[in-house]
């Protein structure tokens, strides 16, 4: 059995770690992956994505390759969406950023145009998109970052 003092320092110690918005930012905008979480009533479903991140938004392609798009069926319904992005080392050198917000859909050229740009930035994606059949749906969606949170081993300032 864990001693509840034990807990108690082991947060302590994590609330230490806590991210600089700045640090928080960086980490968004050197990786260009991570685990978005999305949910419909009482199911979760959690996909590997590419992202770009412009300061304010994490814009996601969704590459259809049938339809209904799982994604895009439960974005449609999540109302706060979790994207996770981490990376670690070794047990001393590690990071995890959440960013939480609502998702949508983006319809507008312009929404698009700032959508390639960010992902353009820092997205990744993986062989298989090379792959995909053109004949699939190609949609374009951005998760509002109003609430970042980052934990690091070594917090940067």
């Amino acid at each position: 059995m864990t001693d509840p003092s034990e807990t108690s320092a082991d947060v302590d110690a994590l609330v230490a770690n806590e991210m600089s918005d700045g640090a928080r930012d960086e980490a968004l905008r050197d990786h260009g992956t991570g685990v978005l979480a999305l949910a419909r009533e009482n199911e979760a479903y959690a996909v590997p994505v590419s992202f770009g991140y412009d300061g304010d938004h994490c814009h996601f392609v969704f590459v259809g390759y049938h339809e209904p798009s799982t994604k895009a069926t439960f974005a449609e319904t999540t109302e706060r969406a979790t994207l996770t992005v981490y990376a670690e080392d070794s047990r001393t050198d590690w990071h995890s950023v959440l960013v939480r917000g609502a998702v949508e859909q983006l319809e507008s050229e312009a929404e698009w145009a700032a959508a390639r740009e960010a992902i353009d930035d820092n997205g990744w994606y993986p062989s298989l998109f090379r792959e995909a059949d053109p004949r699939g749906s190609v949609d374009l969606w951005a998760l509002e970052a109003t609430a970042v949170t980052g934990y690091a081993a070594s917090p940067s300032t």
